[in-house]
């Protein structure tokens, strides 16, 4: 590596002194011979287009921030030779924890220092937001119904920024109060079959540990797979996302009759009545309504991983 650029997402967290922190990080690299820019995003969205524009110049872009910086470096960097690397700056730091970066800002950078860059497969979802059609990828999950809605809820009240057990707490009410209509999912097994479902709930991982409450509801889950893991919630809502929750937390996912759990290659979500808005979203990211259609794109961008660890063995 010798050139790097740090995207930073300037509200990330609850950190207080971020350029003594941001001073700090390009420290560390210029210190190992890495010629360092660091740029501060003043508007959502921003980070996208900065990673773009850095990509042709960087060998590195690193995400400093947490899920939702990386995923919108994500759309920058796909399909150019620029590696994404991550430093966690967020509250949850999913794909962070996943990569088994440390959670300290300095530690986690030195650990992708020396690592070399792996092409991996990313989500791709397609959906449509007035009259144009929207691509975009993603690394930790992609959803539709009550995990969009509660990022939409969050999104509308300006409450993005909760700690992680008012985010549970308004997720559980949201859950349990909310009729939750059922929508079309068709998806694609692996040996070109065709199947439709009712579903309440969809949810498509690519990684094991989703944290907290939420940690083992895709245990299965990996970036190495070739395919997708599709977890299908079935109606009725206030039965089937209770049971979905409780029976994975104790390890009895298998049992569980109001869940479907399918590896497929590609899979489409479209509501049944034009008039039922089903929320979707992307690591996190609120995108709009369905439909939405989810494939995977094979080894569409090159990641910084840590060696030494259970990350360093993914293909």
């Amino acid at each position: 590596m010798h050139r790097a650029t740090l995207v930073v997402n300037a509200s990330a967290g609850r950190r207080k002194d971020l350029q003594t922190l941001v001073h700090a990080l390009t420290q560390a690299l210029e210190q190992s011979g890495v010629q360092t820019t660091a740029v501060l995003t003043t508007a959502a969205g921003e980070a996208q287009s900065i990673a773009a524009a850095a990509a042709s110049k960087s060998d590195a872009v690193f995400a400093c921030g947490g899920d939702g910086t990386v995923h919108e470096v994500l759309q920058g960097l796909v399909g150019t030779t620029a590696a994404l690397g991550v430093v966690p700056l967020g509250t949850a730091n999913v794909f962070a924890r996943n990569l088994h970066l440390s959670l300290n800002p300095i530690k986690a950078l030195e650990q992708q220092l020396n690592s070399e860059p792996r092409a991996v497969s990313v989500g791709e979802a397609r959906y449509t937001t007035g009259e144009s059609e929207v691509t975009r990828y993603f690394t930790v999950m992609a959803g539709a119904g009550p995990d969009g809605a509660l990022v939409y809820r969050l999104l509308a009240g300006k409450r993005s920024k909760l700690g992680r057990s008012a985010y549970y707490a308004h997720a559980l009410r949201l859950f349990l109060t909310r009729n939750f209509p059922p929508f079309r999912v068709k998806y694609r097994t692996s040996d070109g079959e065709w199947v439709e479902q009712r579903g309440v709930s969809v949810m498509c991982s690519r990684v094991a540990n989703l944290g907290g409450v939420f940690s083992r509801l895709a245990s299965e889950s990996s970036q190495s797979e070739s395919d997708l893991l599709l977890s299908i919630v079935k109606p009725p809502a206030r039965v089937g996302l209770p049971a979905w929750f409780a029976l994975s937390r104790i390890g009895l996912k298998a049992q569980n009759p109001w869940l479907e759990e399918v590896r497929v290659s590609e899979f489409l979500c479209t509501p049944f009545e034009t008039n039922h808005r089903i929320h979707a979203e992307l690591d996190g990211e609120w995108v709009g309504n369905l439909p939405m259609s989810v494939r995977l794109l094979p080894k569409a961008v090159l990641l910084l991983m840590p060696k030494n660890n259970a990350a360093e063995r993914m293909k």
